[in-house]
């Protein structure tokens, strides 16, 4: 039986953190990872600004032949939840409501993915609010229906059956805070480059992968310590950047 990746599909991680934000992995390690597994296009999507998604372009502009093609990107802190921002200049305001966040997003010509839908662990939009902005009218163009962090488990299967009503963009994304979790999931989208991703993903021509290999486990002390520096490291880095200005 033939498969997407099988038929001209490539692979595409567009939800990941670097240690410019609460992740672990420098830009450097980033790109090192993400061309060993395989990747045509990512996507850095640190909390509320893009200074990692930066790094990391910078990077990849000094080589003559980029593995990969970047999606600056932004996981948005809005008071109902994290949302995902694809294709922005800069980071909307964090805290604002989840509607003045997709028309931030969306004003600067970007994509809005729903990540970790209905999760628990962190702030994730509910099913009730998803509903409501349908109601509403507002433009959601995709929702992660494979996230292998513990935050989407519970509620994967919940979520897919519900995006049978919703139609949104089946897609995949790992979530990576550490190096070892990159491409653990990932959206396999028709053709290699970013604006055929985007296109895949406007028509709904994506797939979300990553559910046939386990995503690697590391010690209880890993994740343990990445929550400190998510907790109280990095939120300091976010205020000093918003009162600086930067995005």
């Amino acid at each position: 039986m033939s498969t997407p990746a099988s038929e001209g599909y490539s692979k595409a991680d567009i939800h990941m953190h670097t240690n410019l934000g609460d992740g672990w992995a420098s830009p450097a390690k980033v790109i090192e990872q993400a061309t060993q597994r395989g990747l045509q296009v990512i996507a850095i999507t640190d909390h509320d600004h893009v200074e990692g998604a930066k790094r990391v372009a910078d990077l990849l502009s000094q080589q003559e032949t980029p593995p990969f093609q970047l999606i600056r990107g932004v996981e948005v802190s809005t008071r109902q939840g994290h949302l995902l921002g694809l294709f922005v200049e800069h980071a909307p305001k964090a805290l604002r409501s989840v509607e003045e966040s997709i028309e931030a997003i969306k004003e600067q010509g970007g994509l809005v993915i729903i990540p970790h839908p209905l999760g628990r662990l962190v702030p994730s939009l509910s099913r009730t609010k998803i509903d409501e902005l349908l109601n509403k009218g507002y433009s959601i163009d995709g929702i992660e229906i494979y996230n292998p962090s513990p935050a989407n488990a519970s509620m994967r299967d919940t979520v897919r059956t519900a995006n049978e009503q919703w139609h949104f963009a089946d897609i995949g994304g790992s979530d990576a805070h550490f190096w070892q979790h990159i491409g653990a999931a990932y959206t396999l989208f028709p053709g290699s480059t970013s604006d055929e991703l985007r296109q895949g993903i406007v028509e709904r021509t994506v797939h979300a992968g990553g559910q046939e290999t386990p995503p690697e486990h590391l010690p209880v002390a890993a994740y343990v310590a990445q929550c400190a520096w998510s907790w109280f490291v990095d939120p300091p880095r976010r205020v000093m950047r918003s009162l600086k200005g930067v995005s």
